[in-house]
């Protein structure tokens, strides 16, 4: 049996989505930055929202826009020709999930995939769900519900609906 794997790059690095929590992967999205006026948020929720470039329409429907870029640490990148986003199912919210650039869909086989060494499972690190064997590339394999806690999901709850 194998499991299907969105597969994608951030800093060079891959990391794959199950295609199951991604609906679909846009291209030059218009964002509406998030603003950071104290008025419009408290401090404590401009904290939750660190990771947050911004909201879009597509379809007709309002999502946030997360940069894992941030969630991870990384430098900031400006967003060029292969930029992309993953529209993903996030614990029942859609998000657009900023990513360097997408490789592709991969088949991955049981024999393929890893458990997470111990080293690396914490509370902070909940959102990886395991690790792949993709053409001889480590693949770091993401759980889409992992992503956000309950406390980031709660302000982009609130932000959206602002």
């Amino acid at each position: 049996m194998s499991i299907k794997q969105t597969v994608f790059q951030l800093n060079g690095e891959d990391y794959g989505m199950d295609v199951v929590d991604v609906s679909t992967v846009e291209k030059d999205l218009r964002i509406r930055r998030l603003a950071d006026s104290p008025i419009n948020y408290s401090i404590d929720s401009a904290k939750k929202l660190k990771n947050v470039k911004g909201k879009v329409t597509l379809r007709g429907e309002e999502m946030p826009v997360y940069s894992l870029r941030r969630k991870f640490g990384f430098e900031e990148k400006m967003v060029d020709e292969e930029t992309r986003y993953l529209i993903a199912n996030v614990k029942g919210k859609t998000v657009a999930i900023e990513v360097d650039l997408v490789k592709g869909i991969s088949d991955v086989g049981a024999s393929d995939i890893y458990e997470v060494p111990t080293i690396i499972k914490n509370k902070k690190t909940s959102y990886v769900k395991s690790l792949a064997n993709i053409n001889d590339n480590l693949v770091i394999i993401l759980d889409g519900n992992g992503i956000l806690d309950e406390e980031e999901l709660k302000a982009l709850e609130d932000y959206i609906i602002n």
